[in-house]
């Protein structure tokens, strides 16, 4: 059935009909810009330079925020490419993207409400794991497919420029943390300052190793607390405060030695104190306890 303009809703300007072919191919396009960036930024997050120094929000916001931002670049890549390298082939990028972005998040509810329902089902949970992480991939396909819309303008024009430097600056978005990660080659005072600046309650957790009796006899006043290099440190907000599991390198007025320390802290008070490893000239003690540790009934 033809529209007003005698076109039909499944016809390319110029009459050429669009081929479910095409259709699938530029979706696939698509899908696969979303799956390649997406595996590029949990590639980066995970191994790059800000993975030092790992922090776990209470409510992962801007964990699902920057994914999201991520799909959404990916897609606007894949179709993108899919335009460049299929020109004759008029379609609407907003609406494949939007496509893609919906399917994929219905197949992840289906994937979960898929792993949800696993555990009284008969199917065994290996098939069940790699459907759940199939689903997204061909739902993101689907709707891509099936929103997909022919017709536009033979040039894109200053809404290409737009949505150009709109994914710029998501991709510079992304990035960025990687630009001020923590510098794991740097000396103790750098360390240390990057710490005081980005680690939520570094500043309370220095107090309380300052005031260890076992530290203080070992190696005398304190003059430096920073997080150890090559090591991968953890930090996370819970109910409590702060948990962090950090190796630090201590400096005193009499040597050196290393803390591993697993602890849950809020301002001076220590909610949870796991055994703490200390390591200097040579001799390992266990620290059970710190002066500022609250003292549960």
């Amino acid at each position: 059935m033809q529209t007003a303009g005698g076109v039909t809703s499944n016809t390319a300007e110029g009459g050429r009909p669009i081929a479910f072919s095409e259709k699938a191919s530029a979706s696939l396009a698509a899908t696969s810009g979303m799956l390649l960036l997406l595996w590029g930024y949990w590639t980066l997050d995970s191994y790059g330079p800000a993975s030092r120094v790992v922090f776990y929000e209470y409510l992962p916001f801007w964990s699902g925020l920057n994914n999201l931002l991520a799909a959404f670049l990916g897609t606007w890549l894949g179709a993108r490419a899919y335009r460049l390298f299929r020109p004759q082939v008029r379609f609407s990028g907003a609406r494949l993207v939007a496509g893609c972005l919906l399917g994929a998040f219905l197949g992840l509810v289906l994937a979960g409400t898929l792993l949800f329902a696993s555990s009284w089902t008969a199917i065994p949970e290996a098939a069940t794991f790699a459907i759940a992480v199939i689903l997204p991939a061909v739902g993101a396909w689907f709707c891509g497919t099936v929103l997909f819309r022919p017709g536009g303008p033979a040039t894109l024009g200053l809404r290409g420029w737009l949505a150009a430097g709109a994914a710029a600056l998501i991709g510079v978005w992304l990035i960025h943390p990687q630009f001020k990660a923590f510098p794991d080659h740097g000396n103790i005072a750098e360390r240390e300052a990057w710490a005081r600046l980005h680690i939520p309650q570094y500043a309370d957790l220095a107090r309380t190793i300052e005031n260890i009796p076992i530290i203080q006899d070992s190696i005398g006043h304190l003059t430096a607390i920073a997080p150890a290099s090559g090591v991968q440190h953890v930090t996370g907000l819970d109910m409590d405060g702060v948990t962090m599991r950090l190796v630090l390198d201590v400096m005193g007025e009499r040597g050196v030695g290393t803390l591993s320390v697993n602890c849950t802290i809020d301002q001076d008070v220590v909610f949870d104190w796991q055994p703490a490893i200390w390591t200097a000239s040579g001799r390992t003690t266990e620290i059970t306890t710190v002066p500022n540790q609250l003292r549960r009934k």
